[in-house]
């Protein structure tokens, strides 16, 4: 696996000469691919799609297109997508059950992420667990470019009277200031401070 994470092609090659199982994951469920991804290694990652091995290839931990995105690795990231890696599939990791765009808006700073998974086909209308879109994500942190992105692909949201840019980021920060329909009842036990 070190080898693939320090773009060491020939020994990777060596690896898969002498029986190397190029798709057998290591204790944490990720694959050689999964770790070239990750570190950046473009010629590695090109090498082992080269050689079959799947480009959504899941041991139980995600693709290897969310970890180039969540490793920031927008170089191997459109390799992957370049290889018809599938964009708009839902991440069933053990700590997530989110989309890649969905988790690149959520975070931010995935600008040019959210580009590449929008030209390859990624769903902008699947929400996360909390049943928020990527655009209301990205319009909660305030960050046009990205709305603006996310708005021509993604299905109108009916609570939201102005479907525009500036209407949606609008909206969405007014509903995230209201407060919670009922306070929360604080009912104190023991000593009362004005007794």
């Amino acid at each position: 696996m070190m080898s693939a994470q320090s773009s060491d092609v020939p020994t990777v090659k060596y690896f898969l000469d002498h029986g190397g199982d190029l798709m057998k994951a290591d204790d944490k469920g990720r694959t050689i691919l999964h770790h070239a991804v990750s570190a950046g290694c473009c010629k590695v990652t090109e090498f082992l799609l080269s050689k079959g091995v799947p480009v959504d290839i899941d041991c139980g931990r995600g693709p290897p297109l969310f970890m180039a995105a969540t490793n920031e690795q927008d170089k191997t990231l459109k390799i992957l997508l370049d290889h018809h890696a599938n964009a708009g599939a839902n991440v069933n990791c053990k700590a997530s059950t989110m989309t890649l765009l969905v988790f690149a808006t959520l975070q931010g700073g995935y600008t040019n992420f959210i580009k590449f998974l929008l030209k390859a086909g990624a769903d902008p209308n699947i929400p996360d667990d909390l049943g928020r879109l990527p655009i209301e994500l990205a319009a909660l942190r305030d960050c046009k470019e990205e709305v603006e992105m996310l708005l021509p692909f993604t299905t109108p949201i009916p609570t939201v009277p102005d479907w525009s840019i500036e209407g949606v980021i609008s909206h969405l920060k007014n509903e995230d200031k209201k407060p919670m329909d009922k306070p929360p009842t604080v009912i104190w036990k023991g000593n009362d401070c004005n007794e």
